[in-house]
């Protein structure tokens, strides 16, 4: 069986012109209808930028974190993704907007969530570009429906994580607090103790050296009674020391929990920005679907290659029946 050549490819073409025009002609009109008749779309898109700082900077703490202007890189922008891609998401989408209806989808039909959220992912695009930027496009029949969940899905973005971060935070201060109570419970009983050993007449280290001064220059009665004092001193300087030292340490871990609490809270109560907008969708004055004139030359083309295929097929059957029977 011999390779087909170019020669033969264009004699068959010539020899069929007339059929191959006829197939063009119709397949041009056909194509044509088929385009004015399917739906238009229109596209928005929006373009955002994760932050790299998502909490109201109290402290010190949150400040070593980040800067307020700053823009978040790869692991900020995988994050607001899981969330803008989320099912959560989605749902409150379709509710706000009633896609059910929208989408022409009964609720009550068997599937309809899974038919309305299908039909939502085809109709979204949300994507991380090189930059960390992410866009969402959303395309719709509708150019004002189209720019309106497009921002609406950015916007959800501050939602979603402010909830998710007030119930932990919700638990870290209740947390917090007990602990709080905890440690004032422990700071309370060594003030009670130093409180204790202060009314006994023991100092502290400083003081114990105005007391052994003031005991050397000391004479007659005086010194007698500076004398009890200073034994007392000597036999319990030390617990007061020790006392004091855990006291001042239980302090400072009262002081960095009331810290943590306060930044706690502020998470809590401020709905800080989880993004920079960079640009915010509006309606589309263009239509994105269909492109009717590459609808039209993708039909023209693959029924003309269908159709020449034919008619080679055609013209070697009896070559191929010949070497199939042989």
């Amino acid at each position: 069986m011999e390779i087909l050549s170019l020669n033969e490819l264009l004699k068959i073409i010539w020899s069929n012109f007339r059929l191959l025009l006829l197939i063009a002609v119709l397949t041009i009109i056909g194509a044509a209808i088929v385009a004015m008749l399917l739906p238009v779309y229109y596209e928005s898109t929006t373009t955002i930028f994760a932050v790299k700082l998502a909490q109201a900077p109290v402290n010190e703490t949150a400040f070593r974190r980040g800067n307020i202007s700053d823009f978040g890189e790869t692991g900020e922008a995988e994050q607001a993704l899981e969330i803008l891609n989320s099912n959560t998401l989605i749902e409150r989408v379709v509710d706000k907007f009633d896609l059910y209806k929208h989408y022409e989808i009964k609720r009550d039909q068997p599937s309809a969530r899974s038919f309305v959220f299908k039909a939502f992912e085809g109709n979204v695009n949300i994507k991380r570009t090189k930059f960390n930027s992410i866009q969402i496009t959303v395309k719709d029949k509708d150019p004002v429906m189209a720019a309106d969940i497009a921002n609406s899905i950015a916007n959800y973005l501050d939602t979603l994580k402010y909830q998710i971060v007030l119930t932990r935070a919700n638990e870290l201060i209740h947390n917090l607090e007990v602990q709080r109570d905890k440690q004032q419970l422990i700071i309370d009983s060594l003030k009670k103790q130093m409180d204790s050993l202060t009314n006994s007449g023991i100092m502290s280290q400083f003081q114990r050296g105005y007391l052994l001064e003031a005991y050397a220059q000391a004479v007659g009665d005086e010194r007698k009674q500076l004398r009890k004092l200073v034994d007392d001193n000597i036999k319990l300087g030390e617990e007061f020391d020790r006392v004091e030292r855990i006291y001042s340490y239980e302090i400072e871990n009262l002081l960095l929990i009331k810290k943590y609490l306060v930044q706690t809270r502020a998470d809590a109560e401020i709905q800080f920005s989880q993004k920079f907008v960079v640009d915010k969708a509006e309606p589309s004055d263009k239509k994105a679907y269909p492109i009717r004139w590459l609808v039209v030359l993708v039909s023209l083309v693959s029924a003309m290659l269908i159709s020449i295929g034919l008619l080679l097929a055609k013209s070697r059957w009896p070559e191929y029946r010949k070497s199939i029977i042989d």
